[in-house]
C-alpha cells in the first residue's frame, strides 16, 4: 500500500514538473510575442527592455509629455528619460532605500526616481561673492552662451491631410511656388491651412531658439532672412517655414550677464549635474536607445495613414 502511494506521489511530483515547464514556455512564448507586436525602443543590460507599449502606458500618467512624442525626436527624448527614471529605480534598490506608499511598485516610478537622483546630483550653490561670480562667468562662457534665434512663421499639416484635394506635400510645394511669384503671401497660406490643421499655432512663432539636434533645426541653421524652407517632414507632419529675422549665437558680456550671474551658476550646475547623472547611469546599467526603432515607428503612420 505504501509503495502504491509512494509511486502515486512521484507521478504527481513529475506531472507538477512537468506542466510548470509547459507554463513557463507558455509565458516565454507570451513574452516574444508581445516583444514582436510592441517594437522595443531601449533596452538594459540585465535583459529588460523598454516597448512601445511601456511608452504608450507611461503617457497615460505622464500627459505633459504627450505633444513631444508626436515626432521621432521628441519620442526618443521621453524614451531617455523613462530610461533614466529605470536606472534611477533600478540604482535605489542596489543602494536599500525604502519607497514609500504601500502600493505596487512602479517599473518607471518618476517620485522615486528623482528622490534618488537627488542623493546622487551634485549640491549647486551661488558664489559666495561678486568676485566668485566673476570667476565663474570667466571660466564657464558656455553657460552664458546664447543659441541662434530666429523670427519664424510656420506652416504645418498632418502628413496624411489633403488639401484642395492634394497630398499635405504637394499642396505645400505649390504654395511655396506662389508666394514666391508673389500671388500670394505665407500669412495667407497660414491662414488657409489652420482650417484643416490648428491643434498647433500656424503663422507667426516669434523668437525661436534654433537649439536642438532635429531635422528641423539642421535645415534653418543655414537660412537667410526671406528664405522659406521646407517642406520639412518631422513625424507625423510636414513643415514650411518663413526666416523673417535671425540674431547669430554669441557669449553674453559680464555687464549684460552680471545681474544673472549668480543665478545662473547655479542653473549650469544643475544641467550639467544631470547630463553627468544620465551618464553615470546609462553606463551602470548599459542603457542603449534604438533610435532607428524609434523613427520606424512613424515610418508605419506614415504608411497606414
Amino acid at each position: 500500500m505504501f509503495a502504491e502511494m509512494d509511486e502515486l506521489m512521484m507521478m504527481k511530483r513529475k506531472f507538477a514538473g512537468w506542466a510548470c515547464a509547459v507554463l513557463a514556455g507558455v509565458a516565454a512564448l507570451n513574452v516574444m510575442a508581445e516583444e514582436v507586436s510592441s517594437p522595443v525602443l531601449a533596452r538594459l543590460s540585465n535583459g529588460e527592455t523598454i516597448t512601445e507599449k511601456d511608452v504608450s502606458q507611461y503617457l497615460d500618467r505622464r500627459v505633459d509629455l504627450r505633444a513631444a512624442s508626436r515626432n521621432a525626436w521628441g519620442l526618443e527624448n521621453v524614451v531617455q528619460e523613462m530610461a533614466l527614471t529605470r536606472a534611477l529605480n533600478l540604482e535605489g534598490q542596489a543602494m536599500g532605500e525604502v519607497r514609500r506608499g504601500d502600493g505596487k511598485a512602479e517599473r518607471f516610478d518618476d517620485v522615486y526616481g528623482y528622490g534618488i537622483f537627488k542623493k546622487l546630483a551634485p549640491v549647486c550653490e551661488q558664489p559666495a561673492d561678486e568676485a566668485a561670480t566673476r570667476r565663474f562667468y570667466e571660466q564657464n562662457p558656455k553657460a552664458f552662451s546664447v543659441p541662434t534665434t530666429a523670427r519664424l512663421s510656420r506652416i504645418m499639416l498632418p502628413r496624411s491631410e489633403k488639401v484642395d484635394g492634394e497630398p499635405a506635400v504637394g499642396w505645400l510645394l505649390a504654395q511655396i511656388q506662389a508666394i514666391g511669384a508673389g500671388a500670394t503671401t505665407f500669412g495667407a497660406v497660414a491662414e488657409k491651412a489652420e482650417k484643416f490643421y490648428r491643434l498647433d499655432p500656424q503663422g507667426d512663432l516669434g523668437w525661436v531658439s534654433l537649439g536642438g539636434d532635429t531635422s528641423i533645426m539642421g535645415a534653418l541653421a543655414d537660412a537667410k532672412p526671406g528664405d522659406i524652407v521646407g517642406p520639412v517632414p518631422e513625424g507625423e507632419f510636414i513643415y514650411i517655414f518663413q526666416v523673417n529675422a535671425k540674431r547669430d549665437g554669441r557669449v553674453l558680456r559680464w555687464d549684460e550677464a552680471s545681474s544673472m550671474a549668480a543665478k545662473r551658476a547655479v542653473s549650469y550646475c544643475q544641467e550639467q549635474g544631470q547630463v553627468q547623472v544620465r551618464e553615470r547611469m546609462f553606463q551602470k546599467y548599459g542603457v542603449t536607445v534604438d533610435k532607428p526603432a524609434i523613427s520606424n515607428l512613424f515610418k508605419v503612420t506614415k504608411t497606414g495613414g
